[in-house]
């Protein structure tokens, strides 16, 4: 049985700051980044590094190009925490360097292309690493305030689990923990698609009726989602289902809403998606999950926001108010 002894966490965007920022306190801390001008950046900048991130870096924190120094896979949590897109590249090259690490994955994303979960990619390009996946209502600026909340530990390695919750102890998220990363992970993807659905209500200024009829429909349609993939209802109740949902539906910090609201407004996706300028996760899940629509899966609201980002409804409102009427 390993031991953790210090944390790299590899991707130095928002996510992977705050992160490193909270758990420097009781671990020592590494942020590793693309390259070496980013690291310099970083450290030059270091009381107000990025505009996502308008906070000082902790003295404690350590900032550096990857791979740049050596390090222990076997007293060593790696926290990836680099867009969806980009974890099978940095699993991989991870992977070149340790046959057997402790990973812990924070990104929400699906691979749509292969159908797998981001725990799923990291293990095809990594066999031997154990895998914890963090997910649940946690959205990066509301943790790096300090701001309470709680997540989900997930993997279904117990020794490894009870290992990465004690070294992650905090004073800001409490975890909670499961033996089942895939169920949560596929809860977080689905989130997104509700979230564009209530930033297309928000920027069509229906009001907030028309939003908790499409929360709750979204709810809804993640149950029979859920249901297909034999997921517990449990886990769609709990935090990283419900919880998360309604979470990125309501903050005006979810990517995925932002993006319905662009979207309401006028702007083609890729117009959206530029302004936004980070990644969208229920993009890329809305066309994964079109095919349950083929299959005759009853999710009408997951239907109608991929058609809208496929420009193939011009008329948001109306078939917002379809939707209403219809359900």
């Amino acid at each position: 049985m390993r031991s953790i002894e210090s944390i790299i966490v590899i991707g130095s965007g928002n996510w992977g700051l705050t992160l490193a920022s909270l758990f420097c306190n009781r671990r020592p801390t590494r942020v590793w980044t693309i390259d070496a001008a980013t690291a310099k950046d970083l450290n030059t900048r270091r009381s107000n590094p990025t505009p996502t991130y308008p906070r000082p870096i902790s003295p404690s924190l350590l900032v550096e190009e990857k791979y740049a120094v050596d390090f222990n896979p076997e007293r060593t949590l790696i926290v990836l925490a680099v867009p969806s897109g980009q974890v099978r590249a940095a699993a991989r090259e991870l992977g070149q360097h340790a046959t057997h690490p402790l990973i812990l994955s924070v990104s929400k994303g699906f691979d749509a292309q292969r159908q797998r979960t981001m725990s799923e990619v990291i293990k095809e390009e990594i066999p031997g690493a154990c895998v914890v996946v963090l997910t649940g209502p946690t959205i990066a600026n509301e943790v790096a305030q300090g701001k309470p909340t709680k997540a989900i530990l997930a993997c279904e390695d117990l020794l490894h689990l009870a290992l990465v919750k004690e070294a992650l102890r905090n004073d800001v998220i409490c975890f909670e923990v499961s033996r089942s990363p895939q169920h949560h992970e596929i809860c977080a993807a689905l989130k997104g698609i509700v979230a564009i659905a209530a930033g297309l209500a928000d920027g069509l200024e229906l009001g907030a009726n028309a939003a908790g009829v499409l929360m709750t429909q979204g709810l809804k349609e993640l149950v029979t989602v859920a249901s297909f993939f034999g997921i517990p209802e449990s886990v769609v109740f709990g935090i990283s289902g419900a919880g998360d949902l309604i979470t990125t539906c309501i903050s005006t910090d979810s990517r995925n809403r932002r993006l319905g609201i662009l979207l309401a407004r006028g702007k083609t996706l890729q117009q959206a998606l530029d302004e936004v300028r980070m990644t969208v996760e229920g993009v890329a899940m809305s066309q994964t999950i079109e095919t349950l629509w083929t299959l005759d899966v009853s999710i009408p609201l997951f239907h109608m926001v991929n058609a809208i980002l496929r420009g193939e409804r011009c008329d948001v409102r109306k078939a917002i108010a379809g939707l209403i009427a219809s359900i």
